[in-house]
């Protein structure tokens, strides 16, 4: 049973390295960390005899804001992998893995680890740091999604912790399918991240509207903005994790419509879970007359992703 625990923990840990490393493009990723707890009463398991000491951190990632000026961002990440299928009823579990890391998050906050990344930051005046659960499934649908499952579970409101998000097994599926995928067809150097003006990054965003750097603000996002340098041409792909519908579709090119800093974009290509040309083509022409500037199957192109045989 040691082993086979141990064995699932090794699995996590390397999924947990491939997703920010490989798939999100993280250099800064420090593994299997560890904080002193400064509330050893408040924080200790209720089975303990003595009081918590420390608390461990499976992943960190550190970068300064595309979206924010002068921000820090600091991901705290949490791993819980699980060998069989998520719980039936996960709502228990769920709010222990919540405990869990915002106790951790408490104490990061005034750490020496913290101090240490805030300074070797320069132009730095804010720090936003986020919990990051990491709760994927061995055996359950690799788009199972455990955010609907939970997402009306009340919280302890004793909890200290600004931001906390999950990762399941859908959210990472989607981020493989879109950003994965993409970065293998086309290359890393050829791929980067969009940055849209938040109103908070007015300095940046005359700098650079795009790059490397994955915002974590975008997790809490079901769409995924993508610059593609392909052969000669520019491409801007927006990944939507739902299905296609009219109403979805017309919300996307208005949103697109927000990136025009990137101007010498030569075609537009939005990815829906469900499309079929055959079933959705009239629909979307008749969406297009609110939009001259598109033109179907021109600078505007609509995909299914994944792809299969029939689109």
């Amino acid at each position: 049973m040691g082993e086979w625990s141990k064995s699932i923990g090794e699995k996590g840990e390397k999924i947990v390295k491939f997703v920010f490393e490989e798939i999100l493009n993280y250099n800064s990723l420090q593994e299997n960390n560890s904080i002193n707890c400064n509330k050893g009463t408040k924080h200790k398991d209720a089975s303990a005899k003595n009081n918590k000491t420390t608390h461990g951190i499976d992943g960190l990632v550190t970068y300064k804001s595309p979206l924010e000026d002068y921000t820090l961002d600091i991901g705290v990440i949490s791993s819980k992998y699980v060998g069989d299928e998520y719980p039936k009823y996960p709502s228990t579990l769920f709010k222990s893995h919540i405990k869990d890391l915002a106790y951790t998050l408490e104490c990061f906050n005034y750490s020496k680890e913290k101090s240490n990344l805030n300074q070797s930051f320069t132009g730095v005046n804010k720090t936003d740091i986020f919990g990051i659960l990491v709760w994927l499934s061995n055996k359950s649908p690799i788009n199972f999604d455990l955010s609907a499952v939970v997402s009306k579970v009340q919280i302890d409101n004793d909890l200290v912790f600004d931001k906390i998000l999950l990762l399941d097994n859908n959210k990472v599926n989607f981020l493989y399918e879109s950003i994965f995928r993409t970065k293998e067809n086309f290359g890393v150097s050829n791929v980067d991240f969009v940055y849209h003006n938040s109103g908070l990054n007015f300095a940046s965003i005359h700098e650079y509207s795009f790059g490397k750097t994955f915002p974590l603000n975008y997790l809490y996002s079901d769409i995924i903005p993508l610059r593609i340098q392909n052969g000669k041409d520019i491409e801007f792909r927006i990944f939507i994790n739902d299905d296609y519908s009219e109403e979805q579709f017309s919300q996307i090119l208005t949103f697109a419509k927000t990136f025009d800093h990137l101007n010498s974009t030569d075609r537009t290509v939005l990815y829906f879970k469900t499309y079929d040309y055959l079933i959705n083509d009239n629909s979307i022409k008749q969406t297009l007359s609110n939009f001259p500037t598109y033109t179907l199957n021109e600078n505007l192109l609509v995909k299914k992703f994944p792809s299969d045989f029939r689109n």
